[in-house]
């Protein structure tokens, strides 16, 4: 009985002497150069989700998903009815058709990159260089590329010229 006692005291203090020097040792040193991207803890996908929805819908602005929904019914009523002599005789035309579908195409990469950069945990900063690329992409299509389009295919709907001074 007295060995069973002596050897549950001697595991006893064996255990307390471990615990002492796991104490004694140096915490993990931190390294002076951050990550590239800070990683996000998000324990399921659903949370990487809910960032990326947040994410986008404060880059973008409020009118874009109108005016790509207005570009796409207007190329299917106009441009994709066009024979490919007709709109490449316009060069006007054919430079401003090209530079509307390069611009969304390069908005749905950027959006495409930012979801999965997001599905992997990393945030996204806004002052990060795919942010600033899709907003100037969201900006030059809706301000810019779409009206001059509308203005050359229906130059009856183009957008009314506005002088500032009488604004």
């Amino acid at each position: 009985m007295q060995s069973v006692f002596y050897s549950i005291v001697l595991i006893l203090l064996l255990l307390c002497g471990v615990l002492v020097l796991m104490r004694e040792k140096p915490r993990a040193r931190v390294n002076p150069i951050p990550p590239v991207s800070p990683k996000l803890n998000f324990s399921d996908n659903d949370e990487r989700e809910d960032y990326f929805a947040t994410l986008i819908s404060k880059i973008t602005p409020d009118y874009y998903w109108r005016v790509s929904h207005e570009y796409v019914d207007f190329a299917y009523a106009t441009i994709k009815q066009m024979r490919i002599d007709e709109l490449s005789a316009n060069r006007e035309l054919f430079n401003a058709q090209r530079r509307c579908s390069d611009l969304n195409s390069a908005i749905y990469r950027y959006y495409d990159n930012l979801r999965k950069r997001c599905a992997e945990g990393e945030k996204v900063p806004f002052a990060d260089i795919e942010v600033l690329n899709l907003r100037q992409c969201f900006d030059e299509f809706s301000h810019h590329a779409y009206p001059e389009l509308v203005a050359l295919v229906w130059p009856h709907y183009q957008r009314p010229e506005v002088d500032l001074a009488n604004v």
